[in-house]
């Protein structure tokens, strides 16, 4: 999946380039040597060189979880050009975001899962709740996900995926359940308050924003669609339907609280990167899931630092870190011209 990945950003990008695409463990500290295979586009077509040792590269974006001492240690080597390089989990991510004041009201109700006592108190209050892993390597595509209700009675019902079917099962009492969820939550989870989003025709929606930074080095918004899940729950990855902002008046007819959605969701956008920008955490290529409420509020669900761009429509976040790379790699030449100049 990650050669077709690579790949497919070189078809989408527009001028001639080299990328070596190489795994972590390859990375030759010592020497400061990689071994990958390299792929060079030059005048639109794609040619594919044999692996081989190459000198180190001076940019290098991350594309899967590396530990952060790795990190650390891959940007002292090459003046800190390392992009996307923190890979966090729902739960750092959560607790950066409700440090900012402008951000915190838009983040639902979140709590690590300690103990029982924290999802019994959490279900009671928020009556339906989701449980997340935080293993930032996967739960971004529905697996191990539950959704939790709370119903009448004191039943509890819970929706999640098993294999591709969405299952739901219902138990009369809370100890049923928890004798049940006890043994399928095997790593460290959040939990986290549902938010009951707009629907369109009894499915729920969601809004996917892609955030990039540029050529210029400078963030901006590849991507804005209000999706359309195939059944009544975030649970599915599955999209029925995806409609660029320009179209939520066709979705939804006479609703006023979509007449400035997507300057709001664009705002929101622009903080959250500011946001990490801040913390110093080198990022440039976000994938942000958000919500509408039936009330027209906006909702932050989670932010993915491992974001797929999306097939079937026009997404320029395929090309814009190769773009942002090329940024970074003549800035890397410009400031070693000058070196040299001034000796």
């Amino acid at each position: 999946m990650f050669k077709r990945l690579v790949r497919k950003r070189l078809e989408q990008y527009s001028g001639n380039i080299t990328l070596i695409r190489f795994h972590i463990e390859d990375l030759d500290f010592e020497n400061r040597r990689i071994k990958g295979d390299s792929l060079i586009k030059k005048n639109g077509q794609i040619y594919q060189e044999k692996q081989e040792t190459f000198s180190l590269p001076t940019v290098i974006y991350l594309q899967c979880y590396v530990e952060p001492e790795v990190v650390e240690k891959i940007e002292q080597l090459i003046d800190q050009k390392v992009f996307n390089s923190f890979i966090f989990d729902k739960w750092e991510c959560w607790k950066l975001l409700h440090q900012d004041e402008e951000l915190s009201p838009y983040l639902p109700y979140t709590q690590k899962l300690e103990n029982e006592i924290t999802l019994q108190q959490s279900l009671f209050v928020y009556k339906d709740v989701f449980l997340k892993p935080l293993n930032p390597s996967h739960g971004h595509s529905s697996k191990g996900i539950f959704r939790v209700k709370w119903q009448p009675g004191g039943r509890v019902q819970v929706t999640y995926r098993k294999e591709e079917e969405i299952q739901t099962i219902s138990f009369d009492s809370y100890e049923e359940f928890h004798d049940w969820i006890s043994p399928r939550l095997p790593e460290n989870y959040i939990i986290q308050q549902s938010i009951q989003t707009k629907t369109w025709h009894q499915k729920v929606t969601d809004l996917r924003l892609n955030m990039n930074k540029n050529g210029e080095g400078k963030w901006e918004v590849s991507l804005l669609l209000l999706r359309v899940a195939s059944n009544d729950s975030h649970i599915a990855e599955k999209v029925l339907a995806a409609h660029p902002m320009k179209n939520l008046i066709k979705v939804f007819p006479g609703d006023t609280d979509m007449d400035n959605i997507e300057e709001i969701v664009n705002n929101l956008g622009f903080k959250i990167c500011n946001s990490l920008d801040k913390s110093g955490h080198h990022m440039a290529d976000l994938g942000i899931d958000l919500g509408i409420d039936e009330n027209g509020g906006v909702w932050i669900f989670e932010i993915n630092p491992l974001p797929h761009p999306l097939k079937g429509v026009l997404d320029p976040s395929w090309a814009r870190p190769i773009e942002y790379a090329v940024y970074l790699s003549l800035i890397y030449r410009e400031n070693n011209y000058e070196d040299q100049q001034n000796l």
